[in-house]
């Protein structure tokens, strides 16, 4: 037991496991930038949409 509370306070309470911190932060943030441009019905969302439809065709339209 005491091996597993060493190897936890190594792993998460370093300067190492900042690093580990920080990318969980900067994905939360994404994730929640990406639900507020998806989620809200702006011209930002349909031309996001937009884009992509048009991709779609695009890719499709070349794999023929």
């Amino acid at each position: 037991m005491l091996e597993i509370v060493k190897y936890v306070k190594a792993r998460y309470l370093t300067e190492k496991g900042q690093d580990l911190v920080e990318y969980a932060l900067l994905l939360a943030f994404v994730v929640a930038v990406g639900a507020i441009i998806v989620g809200s019905d702006t011209s930002i969302s349909k031309s996001v949409s937009s884009i992509f439809t048009k991709a779609q065709t695009v890719l499709s339209n070349a794999a023929k």
